[in-house]
């Protein structure tokens, strides 16, 4: 019987993902044997479900998946569903209202049982955001559904609504998606465009902290955790851990919270700082 260590962390992309956004060879081999080591592995990222699967779906091995910030998180490679934390229709309403007399817009995703779509309204973006999104799009294996208006049904519920705008204009709307009292709303750099800026909108529970909570509750196993993120959406993720990894890419004032300070995604960086922190548990 496989003994069980302890638990690791990880975002995905720019944590284990090369500038491919692809999890390289070595990578997913060195995984692999620290599932067979005994540690329980949970993948964690802000993106969709179709971009964390592209990621890992040549991982052969048991692990758990959460996506949108922990909105849906997943036992796979079954695909068993573990928790939900979805955003209620009024979110809608609360995001038309703090959007008020800006220059950008919203856009919302449906989540991956109802296809996975982005919706977004392309006459509320600027030329310049607009191909923004055209370079978004073009990594993203979700469809996009452009719209008029988001007219959505009153039951309908969501993982995660984005917003994209200016370091000026989402400092702005942040400060005021903090007083709402059940959603969660994280301002982080987007890293396809200088100058862009996104606040991660989820329920109040869909948190990676609450996430790797979530999963540790519900398996029961205890023993060391070690998390390894690269933005600021993996702030409570790291907080839950005995070791923090942080990478080099990451905004520096996430670097004095590293336990390791690991190199970029690129460099494979994830590899040395995971056998640094196993030694040192």
């Amino acid at each position: 019987m496989r003994k069980h260590i302890g638990w690791i962390a990880l975002d995905i992309d720019g944590t284990i993902t090369d500038e491919t956004h692809h999890a390289p060879p070595k990578v997913v081999h060195f995984l692999h044997s620290l599932e067979k080591m005994g540690w329980e592995l949970i993948f964690i990222t802000g993106r969709t479900y179709s971009f964390g699967y592209r990621v890992v779906k040549e991982f052969n091995f048991p692990f758990y998946l959460a996506v949108q910030n922990g909105a849906d998180i997943l036992y796979m490679p079954h695909k068993e569903l573990v928790s939900r934390h979805y955003l209620d229709n009024h979110v809608i309403p609360i995001l038309e209202s703090a959007f008020r007399g800006e220059k950008e817009d919203f856009i919302v995703y449906s989540g991956y049982e109802r296809g996975d779509f982005c919706y977004y309204r392309p006459e509320r973006f600027t030329p310049t955001f607009v191909e923004h999104l055209h370079k978004i799009m073009a990594l993203s294996p979700e469809p996009w559904k452009p719209m008029q208006n988001f007219a959505f049904e009153k039951t309908l519920s969501f993982p995660l609504a984005k917003c994209l705008g200016t370091k000026e204009s989402m400092q702005r709307i942040n400060s005021l998606l903090q007083s709402i009292p059940d959603i969660s709303a994280t301002m982080i750099r987007d890293p396809l465009g200088k100058g862009v800026y996104l606040i991660l909108v989820t329920a109040k529970q869909a948190t990676k902290g609450n996430a790797l909570h979530i999963v540790k509750e519900v398996i029961g196993d205890g023993g060391p955790v070690i998390a390894a993120g690269d933005d600021l959406n993996d702030i409570s993720m790291l907080q839950s851990a005995d070791i923090k990894i942080v990478m080099s890419s990451a905004p520096p004032e996430m670097h004095s919270m590293a336990t390791i300070l690991a190199e970029h995604g690129e460099q494979h960086g994830i590899i040395d700082a995971l056998t640094q922190a196993i030694k040192a548990v």
